[in-house]
């Protein structure tokens, strides 16, 4: 089977053809137009500019894609929700002129399902244990969500699509359904808006999360800076990101009264002990979960979780929590796409459609 999918959420104009057999989804196609450049001068998306361009842009993305290779698809797929509106409207506007024009079943995405479900692409399913609690980090978003597999068997029907609260992936292979529950999000600012914001402070333009990563690696000990750790309630899941970079913009003007130049070991120093103290609290939060939850599986997707250092720095923890624990034979697994474009906004991640999903 397969899909074109079309992704226009924000400010990255994706499209691409994904193909599943039977055991693994594959991306045949990727094709994307960033839109990093435009937004630089102004420090973030704007969101006319992104919708703009985004209408100036997806028909010549489209182009590269064979019309012969759009008539073989099964269904056209396209994010509506969450993101701009103004970009969301381009990409279902265009899916819809496909979808009439090829007489194509037409199939409108959540987006932060696209980025749980990637975690999924090129990774055989019945590999991953669930249940499965996933962190979503990016520049708009920073959400917890808790993966259940309600069913697994052999099933010898023919595809089909049910109108329900769920998608229905009905193929002479496996049958995958999956109970998604969202655990909680960010009460204010996301993970990857900090960073970006953060390294403007330090005089980098947007995007700055790999800045901020490249920058920490310079400076690996003990930082001279220190920044407090937002944990908030420990009982809940809750994130609040908008006090770390208050405390940069704190630590900066200080600096500058003290007639203090932000000299390249300063920039590294303060970059390095930022980044722990995101990665911390990403990390600690996600790893509640999955006391709470008794999950088998740790997954990170979105943006953030290109971070080598949040990735690490998991890692760490939970191998501590393991060599603690005796008596524990089934030790934690952890997961983030396979590729790093795959953990950006990108059409490769459109093939949840075709899982089944119970949806809360």
């Amino acid at each position: 089977m397969k899909t074109l999918a079309i992704e226009t959420s924000c400010d990255d104009t994706s499209l691409g053809i994904i193909s599943f057999d039977g055991k693994i989804f594959t991306v045949d196609k990727l094709l994307a137009y960033s839109q990093v450049s435009d937004h630089q001068k102004y420090g973030g998306v704007v969101p006319e500019i992104a919708s703009r361009l985004h209408s100036e842009k997806i028909i010549s993305v489209l182009e590269n894609i064979w019309r012969d290779e759009i008539s073989k698809i099964d269904f056209i797929s396209v994010t509506t929700h969450p993101g701009l509106p103004g970009s969301l409207v381009v990409g279902k506007a265009t899916a819809n002129l496909l979808s009439e024009y090829f007489q194509k079943q037409l199939i409108e995405v959540n987006h932060i399902y696209w980025h749980i479900f990637s975690l999924f692409l090129e990774r055989k399913i019945n590999e991953i244990e669930f249940p499965m609690v996933v962190l979503t980090a990016s520049g708009g978003h920073n959400d917890i969500y808790l993966i259940r597999n309600d069913k697994l068997e052999i099933i010898n029907e023919e595809w089909k699509i049910k109108k329900a609260k769920c998608w229905m992936l009905n193929a002479k292979c496996q049958k995958f359904q999956f109970k998604i529950e969202k655990i909680w999000n960010t009460l204010d600012d996301a993970a990857g808006e900090c960073f970006d914001k953060v390294a403007r402070m330090l005089g980098w333009p947007y995007p700055g999360g790999q800045w901020i990563s490249d920058k920490a690696k310079k400076w690996k000990t003990n930082s001279d800076f220190q920044f407090k750790r937002i944990f908030l309630s420990k009982d809940k899941f809750q994130f609040s990101f908008s006090w770390m970079k208050s405390q940069v913009s704190y630590l900066l003007k200080k600096l500058e009264k003290k007639w203090i130049k932000l000299i390249e070991k300063i920039i590294c120093d303060i970059a390095y002990e930022f980044q722990e103290a995101v990665v911390e609290v990403l990390a600690k939060k996600l790893i509640r979960a999955w006391i709470k939850y008794d999950a088998k599986t740790l997954g990170i997707a979105g943006g953030v979780s290109a971070n080598e250092r949040l990735r690490n720095y998991l890692n760490e923890k939970l191998e501590m929590w393991n060599v603690k624990c005796e008596m524990w034979n089934d030790k934690v697994k952890t997961i983030r796409p396979m590729k790093k474009i795959y953990c950006t906004d990108n059409a490769g991640m459109i093939w949840v459609a075709w899982i089944i999903m119970k949806n809360r």
